[in-house]
């Protein structure tokens, strides 16, 4: 029943279903963030594989890989920060979240990858649909012009490269394996 002067903008029936698949790609981000060796991708692929078999519209699957990926983007740093925290002798080469654990500083690594992932979802939203219409508009000059892109991409990376030696693949000579006399 919808009271006089009031309209309904959306139909209570697709909403629940919006709702459902959010949820639902919830539940696969959440898996896939904490899971080692999981992906939003690896679920991503198989909501495409069965979108035609999901009754309703298709773009139900899209907010479930939506959903999904945000969650995603949350979660993954936890795992990462529980099992992949090298000993304090490698420290030097760890990533700053790991090195914020070895120094007993584990809630601050997580506090601040939250606050970065909620950033970039902020930051993200408004630039959604702008970007969304350039790559649309520019995706058939891209794709006439790939090999020269692809090209330009690749020169690019090897102009800054901080070294010649690394800028054309050299590996420095490693020193001879000692050899033990018996």
């Amino acid at each position: 029943m919808v009271l006089p002067g009031v309209s309904v903008a959306a139909d209570p029936a697709t909403s629940l279903a919006v709702v459902g698949f959010a949820v639902g790609g919830v539940a696969l981000g959440t898996l896939s963030g904490l899971v080692p060796g999981l992906h939003a991708n690896n679920f991503a692929l198989l909501l495409a594989a069965v979108a035609s078999s999901v009754p309703g519209p298709p773009r139900l699957v899209r907010v479930a890989m939506l959903a999904a990926g945000v969650v995603h983007t949350f979660l993954d740093v936890v795992p990462a920060l529980a099992l992949g925290v090298p000993d304090a002798a490698m420290a030097a080469t760890a990533l700053p979240g790991h090195r914020l654990v070895v120094a007993g500083r584990g809630r601050e690594a997580l506090r601040l990858s939250a606050l970065g992932s909620g950033a970039a979802v902020l930051f993200a939203i408004p630039l959604a649909l702008p970007v969304t219409a350039a790559m649309t508009a520019a995706y058939p000059v891209v794709r006439a012009h790939l090999p020269l892109v692809l090209a330009a991409v690749v020169g690019f990376l090897l102009v800054t490269e901080p070294t010649h030696r690394a800028a054309v693949a050299v590996q420095s000579p490693s020193p001879p394996a000692p050899c033990s006399a018996r």
